[in-house]
Order: C-alpha cells, then sequence, then structure tokens
C-alpha cells in the first residue's frame, strides 16, 4: 500500500459506515470532510488504517522516492479561528473552536520530506475547552503495530481528547494526505 491510500482506505471505512463525505469521488490527493456527528467514527477509521503498512515506493518530484514510518502526532488545543479565504472557492470562516489534529507522518525520499495522514476534528469553542492543551508523538521507532497501538491508547486516555469527544459534539471533520513543513 502507499501513502496516499490511506487517505482513500480511510474514505472507504467510512463510506461502508454510511458516513457522507463531500466531495463523494474517490481520489487519493482530495481533502475529505464529513458532518461532525461521525467525528468518533472519523477516529475510528484513522485508528484502523494507522496500522496498516503504507510503505511502498512512490512517484514525487519525478522520480521514485522510498518511503518509511516517521511515527505519529496528535495536537489538542483550541483555536482563535480565522477569516474566509477570498482566494479559495472551498475556504470558510472559522469562529473560535477546539481542535483535534492527528497526523500520521511518512518519510519521503532521502532530504528529509515528509508527508502525512491528517484528521482534524473542529469542535465548537466552550469554556472548559480554553486551557485545554496536548502534543503526543509516538510510535516513531519501527511503526510496529504494538507502538503505534500503544500512542493510539495513550492519545484516547488524554483528556485533550477524552473531553472534546465525550461531552461536546463535534462540528465536522477533514482528512486527506498532505505535506509537512
Amino acid at each position: 500500500m502507499r501513502l496516499h491510500d490511506t487517505v482513500l482506505r480511510m474514505r472507504e471505512w467510512l463510506v461502508e459506515r454510511d458516513v457522507e463525505l463531500f466531495p463523494r469521488v474517490a481520489r487519493p490527493n482530495e481533502l475529505y470532510e464529513g458532518d461532525g456527528h461521525a467525528a468518533l467514527l472519523a477516529w475510528q477509521a484513522f485508528r484502523a488504517v494507522a496500522t496498516e503498512p503504507a510503505y511502498d515506493a512512490i512517484r514525487a518530484w519525478g522520480e521514485m522516492q522510498l518511503v518509511s514510518n516517521a511515527g505519529f502526532e496528535f495536537d489538542g488545543a483550541f483555536s482563535q479561528g480565522w477569516p474566509k479565504n477570498p482566494h479559495s472557492p472551498r475556504s470558510r470562516a472559522m469562529p473560535e473552536h477546539y481542535e483535534l489534529n492527528f497526523t500520521r507522518r511518512f518519510n519521503v525520499g532521502e532530504y528529509g520530506d515528509m508527508m502525512g495522514l491528517t484528521l482534524t476534528i473542529f469542535v465548537p469553542a466552550a469554556e472548559e475547552l480554553r486551557e485545554l492543551r496536548s502534543s503526543i508523538v509516538g510510535g516513531e521507532d519501527s511503526g510496529a503495530v504494538a507502538e503505534v497501538t500503544l500512542w493510539l491508547d495513550a492519545v484516547e486516555a488524554d483528556p485533550a481528547f477524552r473531553i472534546p469527544m465525550t461531552r461536546h459534539r463535534a462540528e465536522r471533520f477533514a482528512f486527506s494526505v498532505d505535506g509537512i513543513g
């Protein structure tokens, strides 16, 4: 499996569970979005593909590039929001909110380039979320299933995940494969 297949596997996992995604077309370079009521399912889809090998070489920068595990990262933090980008048709203004960001990182090529499968869950602002913050990195050693599972379990046990995911209804989620850095 190639790293771009991870986004398609997440999409497939969600569609099989009747989660409506926009856009509806399956493309590996697409940014997919879904309604917040399915945010827990989106996390479960990310969790499902997190342990699948995705290290087949890819074509990038005009050549075949080796791909390897670069670990995982979770960041949970309050965001002040942002205005709509008038130059992007899919852009939207975003009021203050809480964000849960999950990234499966991949080394691409021999010069330190990175790409990642990212999932972001947007939760409307709430007072108890304002000071809630966490960052958890893991799974960067071997990428073995046991190592990745430890990271996934640590994320689920963290209050920065647990509180917004169990006490609040997410507004929406988005996932894609993109460059990091």
